[in-house]
């Protein structure tokens, strides 16, 4: 029993020299000459650190950028057209001929045009209807449904029609019928009414329901692509070590 108590204080007091020594030799020692695996191994937790927080960083921007993308709306996205290029001013009245609005289009390089009732939109009655009064125009009793590229060569060329006879009230598709969006709506929302109804354009209403213009599908998928693209450089930049 006292050779074994002996032995295990001989042990304590070996260790605890060992300890002292290795201190003495650390405090000693220039971090210079310290072996190389000690520093390999303080440069490799230090790069996981650094790693960690970069990764951290790029997950917040990613999260923040797809937030981003679900609260920009319809009406963000005319605001990011010239006036001009919103469309609103993009319509034929419901009495014109097909001819005469798949000219406009022509003209316009457009795809569809909204079919409006003049009478109800020349509030002064003087048989012209000015910019302004085409902006005040209402969706409820205005607006008379869209006129399209499709509709066009559905229902005339298709079926040996005359367009310069043929009213675009004919041949429209009728506002009950398409889907509308508002100025708040989110974009990708209207981007999915677009894929889900099979059309490429969608009326956009104001508040007070007036027409703030006309978003296509290439407007919508050039924006969400944009978006996508930034998050893409930011994953190379990262996965390249440019991050």
């Amino acid at each position: 029993m006292f050779r074994a108590l002996m032995r295990l204080r001989a042990t304590g007091a070996l260790a605890r020299s060992s300890r002292d020594a290795r201190r003495f030799v650390s405090s000693k020692t220039p971090s210079h000459a310290l072996p190389a695996a000690s520093v390999g191994l303080d440069a490799v937790i230090a790069r996981k650190n650094v790693v960690a927080t970069e990764f951290s960083e790029l997950r917040r921007e990613t999260e923040d950028l797809a937030i981003g993308l679900e609260k920009l709306t319809a009406g963000d996205l005319l605001l990011q057209k010239t006036l001009d290029q919103r469309g609103h001013w993009l319509w034929v009245d419901v009495n014109s001929s097909a001819l005469e609005a798949v000219q406009r289009m022509t003209r316009a390089n457009v795809g569809a045009l909204l079919v409006m009732r003049e009478r109800v939109l020349d509030v002064d009655d003087d048989g012209v209807v000015t910019r302004e009064e085409a902006s005040s125009g209402k969706w409820d009793d205005a607006v008379a449904g869209v006129v399209t590229e499709r509709d066009y060569l559905h229902k005339i060329v298709a079926k040996h029609g005359d367009a310069s006879t043929t009213k675009v009230g004919d041949v429209m598709t009728a506002k009950d019928e398409i889907n509308v969006a508002s100025v708040d709506t989110p974009v990708l929302e209207a981007m999915r009414a677009m894929i889900e109804g099979r059309h490429r354009h969608l009326p956009v209403m104001n508040k007070d329901r007036t027409m703030a213009g006309m978003l296509c599908m290439g407007d919508v998928t050039r924006m969400v692509l944009d978006e996508h693209r930034k998050e893409v450089v930011r994953l190379r930049d990262y996965m390249t070590g440019g991050y």
